[in-house]
């Protein structure tokens, strides 16, 4: 089988977020996806914990992750920031020797914001200097695009056929 079929990614989304278009190319390299979202009601800690498990799972399950990226949402408070770097840190010691984190925010999200999340990307391509990881930042519009799906379709039988059973 082919080893690209294998390759797994996690994508955060933080509340608020959206779902950048973007993100389907790298889920083309990785198919196994599987994305965890913070929904408004959701506590800050439950979903961090959610998170920290669901990465462990993964990178259990498939030897290692592949793709990892985390949408930031609008909140830049200091429990937010805390959260966001426990799970950052979770995702990228879970990334296998050539894989690629990407952490995401809107790009009309204020100039204090921005040099907070280079300076967050800064931190974890230090801490796993040596390695051949990507490490990335991505300040993208803010349009969204919808999560690949399944679209059901209706299926009506040729009458012809329908009178031949």
């Amino acid at each position: 089988m082919d080893q690209k079929y294998t390759r797994s990614s996690v994508v955060i989304i933080e509340a608020g977020a959206g779902w950048p278009v973007w993100i389907t190319e790298y889920q083309r390299r990785a198919p196994n996806a599987a994305v965890v979202a913070q929904s408004a009601t959701d506590p800050i800690d439950a979903f961090r914990e959610r998170v920290v498990r669901r990465v462990g799972e993964i990178a259990m399950q498939h030897n290692a992750l592949h793709v990892g990226i985390l949408v930031c949402g609008d909140d830049q408070g200091p429990a937010r920031r805390a959260v966001r770097r426990e799970m950052c840190r979770a995702i990228v010691n879970s990334l296998d020797s050539t894989g690629d984190f990407v952490l995401a925010a809107n790009e009309d999200c204020d100039a204090r914001f921005k040099h907070e999340l280079m300076e967050l990307v800064g931190e974890l391509a230090e801490e796993r200097a040596g390695s051949h990881i990507n490490v990335r930042v991505r300040f993208s519009t803010s349009k969204s695009g919808t999560m690949p799906s399944v679209v059901p379709v209706s299926y009506e039988q040729p009458r012809e056929a329908a009178g031949n059973e």
